[in-house]
C-alpha cells in the first residue's frame, strides 16, 4: 500500500478515538516512559508537544523537568526543519505553525546532545519503522540525534506489521505503547 493511503487511513483511524480513550491511553503511554530505564538513564530529552489525538506525552515532559532533566520540544524552522528548544516551563508555550505548541525562544540543543527522542508517527512497525506526517521534519532531524535512543510513541491501533520504508526514513529502537515498551528489530 501506498504511504500516502496508508497515512490516510491511520490519521483517520486515530481521529476516530474519543477524547476519553486518548486521555486514557494517553496516561498509560506517561507511565510506561516514566519507568522505562531508557527515560531514567536520560538527562537530555526531546519530547513532542502533542496536537489532535496524538498520544498526550505533556507528564513526561513536566515529570523531567521536576527530574532536573534538560528538556526540549520541536521548533518548526522551516517547511523541511525542524531545532531542539529547551523548555523551561509549560508557562513558555505558545501557539505555533499549524497550531502545534511551541517554545517562543530559547536555547537551541544540538541534536547530538540528546540522549533520548520521544518520537511521534502517524504509525509504527515492529522492526521500528515509522510512518511521520509526510514533511519529513523527523527523519531529517533524527539523522542528525546520532546519540540519542529513539522511543517511538503510539497506539496499539496504530501498529502494523510493517509499513513501506525510503531510503531517508529512520527507525526508531523501541516502540512504547499504552500496555508496553518493545525493542524493536
Amino acid at each position: 500500500m501506498m504511504k500516502q493511503q496508508l497515512r490516510k487511513e491511520l490519521k483517520s483511524l486515530r481521529n476516530q478515538l474519543s477524547t476519553a480513550q486518548v486521555e486514557a491511553w494517553s496516561q498509560k503511554i506517561c507511565t510506561n516512559i516514566l519507568t522505562a530505564p531508557q527515560y531514567s538513564q536520560a538527562d537530555v530529552i526531546f519530547g513532542y508537544l502533542a496536537f489532535g489525538n496524538e498520544p498526550n506525552i505533556d507528564a513526561v515532559l513536566q515529570q523531567a523537568l521536576l527530574d532536573g532533566k534538560t528538556v526540549c520540544v520541536p521548533q518548526i524552522l522551516s517547511a523541511t526543519e525542524i531545532c531542539a528548544l529547551q523548555l523551561g516551563s509549560f508557562d513558555d508555550l505558545q501557539a505555533g505553525p499549524y497550531g502545534i505548541r511551541s517554545v517562543g525562544a530559547g536555547n537551541v540543543i544540538e541534536p547530538q546532545q540528546l540522549e533520548l527522542v520521544l518520537v511521534p508517527g502517524v504509525g509504527f512497525a515492529p522492526n521500528g519503522s515509522r510512518l511521520g506526517m509526510g514533511a519529513g521534519y523527523y527523519d531529517r532531524f533524527l539523522a542528525q540525534a546520532g546519540n540519542a535512543v529513539l522511543l517511538g510513541v503510539t497506539y496499539n491501533a496504530l501498529l502494523r506489521a510493517e509499513l513501506p520504508v525510503e531510503p531517508y526514513d529512520r527507525p526508531v529502537q523501541y516502540i512504547v505503547t499504552e500496555t508496553n515498551v518493545t525493542p524493536c528489530g
